[in-house]
C-alpha cells in the first residue's frame, strides 16, 4: 500500500529502493531524515526530560543553617535532596562541622535531587594574629580583640598611675611582650586573652595631708604638687570666717592615715561659689 501511494506520487515510477542514487530517493529520505528528527526532539521534551526531572514536581528547600553535617545529611535525604560541601568558615559559637550557610536558601523551591550548596564551620579555629592592644584603654582592647575575633578574658587591675590602661597581655598564663605583639604573634580564633591594667592609683602612697584651715589656691597648688586631685568644692556660708578657707575635707584627716597617687579629695569652702565671670 506504501509502496503504491510512494509509486503513485512519484508518477508512477517503481523506483522505491530508498538506497538507490536517484533524485525520488533522496527526496524521500530527506523527508524521513526530517520526520524522525522532529519525533526524537518532541519524545526528548515532552518524554524524557519529564521523567527525568520530575517535571511540575518542586521541593522547599529546608532551613539547614546551625545543624551539623550528619545532621543535614539524613534531613536531606528524607526529602530527596543531595548536598555538596563547597566552603568552610570559621563562628566560635557553633561547633565544627555545623552548617554556616546553604545555597539555594531556605523556602526556596527546587527540583527533587537538587543539590544544596553548604559552607561549613571549620573543624579547628584558623590562625589570627593578635593586635598591639598595650597602653589602649580597656574599651578600646575589647573592641580591638572581638574585631580579631578574640575573647576578652580576665582583667586584673594593679596600682598604676596609667588609669584603665592595659599593661600586660595574657593567654593561658603566659605573657605576650609588646615586642611579640609588634612582631606578629599568632593565636587560634576564638582564644581567650587575658589583661593586666592600671588602676590609676599607682604604687606611692603617703601620709593624707590635714587641708583645714588653708587657702583653697594654696590646697590646690598643695594636691597637685603631691598627685591628688581636688573632686567637688562645696561652698559654705562663711558666717563671719575667712573668705575661701578650706573648713572639711574629704577622706577626713587623720594622723597616719595613707593615700595613692591619683587619689581624689573632696573640699568643704567658706564663701558662695564664684561665678563663670569671677573664675575668668
Amino acid at each position: 500500500m506504501w509502496k503504491s501511494f510512494v509509486e503513485k506520487f512519484l508518477g508512477g515510477t517503481a523506483i522505491f529502493d530508498l538506497r538507490s542514487n536517484t533524485p525520488a530517493a533522496l527526496l524521500l529520505n530527506l523527508v524521513l531524515i526530517i520526520l524522525l528528527t522532529g519525533l526524537l526532539v518532541l519524545s526528548f521534551f515532552y518524554v524524557y526530560l519529564p521523567l527525568t526531572t520530575n517535571h511540575g514536581e518542586s521541593i522547599t528547600v529546608p532551613d539547614l543553617e546551625g545543624l551539623t553535617l550528619q545532621q543535614a545529611e539524613s534531613f536531606l535525604e528524607e526529602r530527596e535532596l543531595r548536598y555538596i560541601v563547597t566552603d568552610s568558615s570559621y563562628n566560635p559559637k557553633l561547633p565544627p562541622l555545623a552548617i554556616l550557610s546553604q545555597d539555594p536558601p531556605k523556602n526556596s523551591k527546587v527540583k527533587v535531587n537538587r543539590r544544596i550548596h553548604l559552607v561549613v564551620n571549620a573543624t579547628r579555629p584558623p590562625m589570627e594574629q593578635v593586635p598591639n592592644i598595650i597602653d589602649n584603654s580597656v574599651k578600646q582592647a575589647d573592641q580591638l580583640l572581638e574585631s580579631y575575633g578574640f575573647k576578652l578574658g580576665e582583667i586584673k587591675y594593679v596600682p598604676d598611675i596609667a588609669s584603665n590602661a592595659v599593661l600586660r597581655v595574657f593567654h593561658n598564663g603566659k605573657e605576650i611582650t609588646k615586642q611579640q605583639l609588634e612582631a606578629g604573634f599568632l593565636l587560634p580564633k576564638g582564644a581567650k586573652i587575658d589583661l593586666v591594667v592600671g588602676d590609676g592609683l599607682g604604687n606611692m602612697t603617703f601620709d593624707l595631708p590635714n587641708l583645714v584651715g588653708k587657702p583653697l589656691a594654696e590646697v590646690q597648688f598643695l594636691l597637685r604638687g603631691m598627685g591628688l586631685d581636688a573632686g567637688n568644692i562645696i561652698y559654705e556660708s562663711a558666717n563671719g570666717r575667712e573668705l575661701g578657707i578650706v573648713i572639711r575635707q574629704k577622706p577626713a584627716y587623720e594622723p597616719g592615715k595613707k593615700v595613692k597617687i591619683g587619689e581624689v579629695i573632696d573640699l568643704w569652702v567658706t564663701g558662695d561659689e564664684p561665678t563663670e565671670f569671677e573664675n575668668r
